[in-house]
Order: structure tokens, then C-alpha cells, then sequence
């Protein structure tokens, strides 16, 4: 056990608050090691001549920021960040492993038949066609090219009207996302994101070998200042999902798209723009694209909206940047999934798939409308999840862990986090569960946890 113990009189505030600073900054100094096991809270309090009580607080608070993790029946010890995850292996982890008797509200996820009533009909159709054999086959232009058509319809319904020259077509955004930073950043170079945001592109940043910053959020989403920060610190590249923001649910205003447009302007940056829930909120403000289409990347996709099923991503991209996209989704995949692509752009040819991302939005305003009325928020957001931020006694990482033991499953919020992000919260799937009983069952046990005067403790001796 470490025997530290902090000079606290060069640390302004409270003296929890002063015990976290002084965490902090020997941490950043390396005079507090990774895996270095902290001092007992009552060691700690007789040391300090402070409360038990303070200790217990500044290690909580030290924890959320993810300077510490505490390990039960061990004590508590400093983080080792080379051994954090990059974010997808531990939220897939939760949100699709099996645990019968688990209410999964991990995922977010399209409700219902997972868009089976539409896609099987377009499937059959495709079974039976004449030229299924050259469906089956490598990538034909003709067929490239009514693909791209279809993908430039779906990006004018949300916004983001280009021309057909401007659209790209891939096997899902995952794969777009993996392209866009192969393109447009190069191995060490620092992206900047929302301090909370999508866990599936931090793990394509790791694997990219490209460094991520956080960049501090409020209600309202990204603030400019702080992107006008990053890019001046050298970032050339922010990924933001702009409407519906996950997990946070954050939707950015007219303003601020415009001034984040402006920065990267500024700055001769990129932004990464990712669409996947602008059809949940059609009176959203334009996309960031409108405002800078020389140097914005808008990509969308159909797994939130229709079903994950069909892989299908389109993406608006700016003349200059489409050939080098289109060569790393070439070196990605020789050949995309056609058969996925041609089922899907049938939809949208017909109005199926319009059809169908106007049912899953119905269907998640009556379930937000439902965790509104049970959780007790004002107004909430149209999402498929809704963010429920933390404050004392409770921490994201504790009340996920009273959720599960009361049959609960809900995404670690590290997955989701940046750094040390300066606000805590849990995210909660409404769309996961099956049914609308099911969803305020779990939402009535979130209530009652929200609820409580106090957050379960873990021993230490």
C-alpha cells in the first residue's frame, strides 16, 4: 500500500476537492504510479487530519474521473490507462451478451421486429430476379451507380442534398467512420469528438493508430470554444454526431453549427459529421454540411432507422476528399455486400424504408414519452435512449452496478467516455427492451434508485 500523502495547502477549495487536485496532478507527474494501491480511507483521514467522510468523497470523485478504480474486497488503486479499453469491447460486452432474466436497456437499437416485416418481402423479390447471378458477383458499375442514386435520395431527406457525384456507398458507417480517419488524419495525429461519444469510433481511432481529445460539452452538446481550442492546438479533424448526439442525447443549435463551421474554417479542419439519428428529429437544424460542404463529411445509415441488418451507409463527401475515401473503402472490402445494398435501396425507391423510419420514430417518442413520465424529466428528448446525469452520492459506474443487481443491464459509461470527461451520467436504452410493460418495469427501477438518499458502499478494511 502507497504511503502517499499530499501537501493539500497548494490546492485551493474544499479538501475533498484539494485530495482529488493533488491525485491529479502526482498522477500526471508519475510520482503516483499505475496500479499503485491508494491508502485506506480512515489511513488517509488520520494523515490529513480530515473526516473519513472527505477521503471517501475525494476517491469517488477520483474514480469518475477515471484517475482511480477501486477493486472490491482489494482497496482502491491507481488507473493503468494502457489497460483501459478502447470503448467497443467493453459496451459490446453488456450490450449483446445473453443474461436471461436481464432487462437489456445496454443497446440502442431499432424496436420491434428489427425491421423484418419490411426487409422480408424485398428479399423474396431479389430471389427471384433474372440477374441475381450478377448480384452475386463483384461490384458492377451500373449497379455502383443506382446505389449511389438511392443514397443521394436518403441524404436529401435528412439535409444533405449533394450530387450524385458526391456520394459514396459502404457496408455500413462503421466502415465509413474507418475510412474517413484513414483519409483525412495521419498515424499520431490528434482527433477531437465529444467528450462522451460513440464507442465504435474510438475503437476505430485505437486501431488506427490516431490519439483522441475530448472536447467539453454542456446541455446544448459541443461547445465552440473548446473545438476552437482543439483545432488550434493542432487537431485537424472533429467527429460529431450533431442531432440526437450519443449518448447524451444532445441536439446542437443553428448557432453553434454554424460557429463550429466556422472554426474549422478557421483552422483548414475537417468535421466528420455522423447522421445516424437526425430521422428522429426532422425539425433539427441543418447539418454542419450546409454550413461548410467544402471540408464536411456527412455519413448516415439505415441500421437505426430500418434495420442493422442490411449494412448500408451513405456518405455526402466533398470532391476533393470522395477519391481517397473511395480507395481506403477499396482497400477495406474489394467488394461490398450487393444483394444488402440492392434490398436496401429497393426500399428506398418504393418509400418502405421511409416508411419504416417514421414507425421507429413514432415508436421512440411513446417511449421516451414513457421514461419521461416515470423518471420524472421535463420535456425529454426524441432518442432512443435517455441520459440520466449523476450527481452525489451516486457515480455512473456505481449505479450501472446497483442496476445490474436488480436485474437491470446498462452500458459502462466508460465505454462511451473520452479522457476525463467534467460531467458523469448513465445512458439507458428505451428501445431494447421488447414491449412497452417490460420498459417501465426497468424505468421504475431506475426511478427508485434515482430516488435514493444514499449509494451502496463497498467495504474496505
Amino acid at each position: 500500500m502507497s504511503n502517499w500523502l499530499p501537501d493539500l495547502s497548494v490546492h485551493a477549495g474544499p479538501k475533498y476537492r484539494a485530495i482529488v487536485d493533488a491525485i491529479a496532478a502526482d498522477v500526471d507527474a508519475r510520482r503516483l504510479l499505475p496500479g499503485t494501491r491508494m491508502p485506506t480511507h480512515r489511513d488517509l483521514a488520520w494523515r490529513l487530519k480530515v473526516t473519513v467522510g472527505t477521503v471517501a468523497r475525494a476517491y469517488t470523485e477520483a474514480e469518475r474521473l477515471g484517475l482511480l478504480s477501486g477493486e472490491v474486497g482489494r482497496g482502491t488503486f491507481v488507473t493503468d490507462p494502457e489497460r483501459q479499453d478502447s470503448g467497443l469491447g467493453q459496451y459490446l460486452a453488456v450490450a449483446w451478451a445473453p443474461h436471461p432474466g436481464i432487462i437489456n436497456m445496454a443497446v440502442n437499437r431499432p424496436s420491434g421486429d428489427q425491421g423484418a416485416w419490411a426487409v422480408g418481402p424485398v428479399l423474396a423479390q431479389l430471389a427471384r430476379r433474372p440477374d441475381l447471378p450478377q448480384l452475386l458477383s463483384y461490384n458492377l458499375e451500373v449497379v455502383a451507380q443506382r446505389h449511389r442514386t438511392a443514397g443521394q435520395k436518403w441524404l436529401k431527406l435528412e439535409g444533405a442534398e449533394v450530387p450524385v457525384e458526391q456520394v459514396s456507398v459502404t457496408a455500413g458507417s462503421q466502415q465509413a467512420l474507418v475510412a474517413a480517419i484513414a483519409t483525412l488524419t495521419r498515424p499520431g495525429d490528434t482527433i477531437l469528438a465529444e467528450e462522451y461519444t460513440y464507442p465504435g469510433f474510438k475503437s476505430a481511432v485505437s486501431m488506427l493508430g490516431r490519439s483522441l481529445a475530448g472536447v467539453m460539452m454542456d446541455d446544448g452538446g459541443l461547445i465552440p470554444d473548446e473545438v476552437e481550442r482543439g483545432f488550434a492546438r493542432g487537431a485537424r479533424l472533429l467527429y460529431t454526431t450533431a442531432t440526437v448526439q450519443n449518448p447524451t442525447t444532445a441536439t446542437l443549435s443553428e448557432d453553434r453549427r454554424r460557429a463550429i463551421a466556422e472554426a474549422a474554417r478557421r483552422h483548414d479542419a475537417f468535421i466528420l459529421e455522423d447522421g445516424v439519428h437526425r430521422f428522429l428529429d426532422p425539425l433539427a437544424p441543418q447539418p454542419i454540411l450546409v454550413h461548410a460542404p467544402e471540408r464536411t463529411l456527412y455519413l448516415t445509415t439505415l441500421s437505426k432507422s430500418v434495420t442493422p441488418g442490411l449494412r448500408c451507409s451513405f456518405s455526402a463527401l466533398p470532391l476533393a476528399v470522395k477519391p481517397r475515401f473511395d480507395a481506403a473503402i477499396g482497400a477495406l472490402s474489394l467488394a461490398l455486400p450487393v444483394p444488402l445494398l440492392e434490398a436496401a435501396c429497393m426500399l428506398i425507391d418504393d418509400g418502405t424504408a421511409q416508411e419504416a423510419a417514421e414507425r421507429q420514430r413514432r415508436d421512440a417518442l411513446a417511449r421516451i414519452a414513457l421514461a419521461g413520465q416515470i423518471l420524472g424529466i421535463d420535456n425529454p428528448r426524441p432518442a432512443f435512449n435517455v441520459w440520466l446525469p449523476m450527481t452525489l452520492p451516486w457515480t455512473s459506474s456505481a449505479f450501472v452496478a446497483e442496476a445490474a443487481r436488480r436485474a437491470v443491464s446498462l452500458p459502462p459509461t466508460d465505454s462511451f467516455a473520452i479522457g476525463r470527461p467534467h460531467m458523469d451520467g448513465v445512458r439507458a436504452s428505451v428501445t431494447a427492451p421488447p414491449d412497452l410493460e417490460t420498459l417501465a418495469q426497468a424505468l421504475r427501477i431506475l426511478a427508485e434508485l434515482l430516488a435514493c438518499g444514499s449509494a451502496p458502499l463497498a467495504m474496505t478494511v
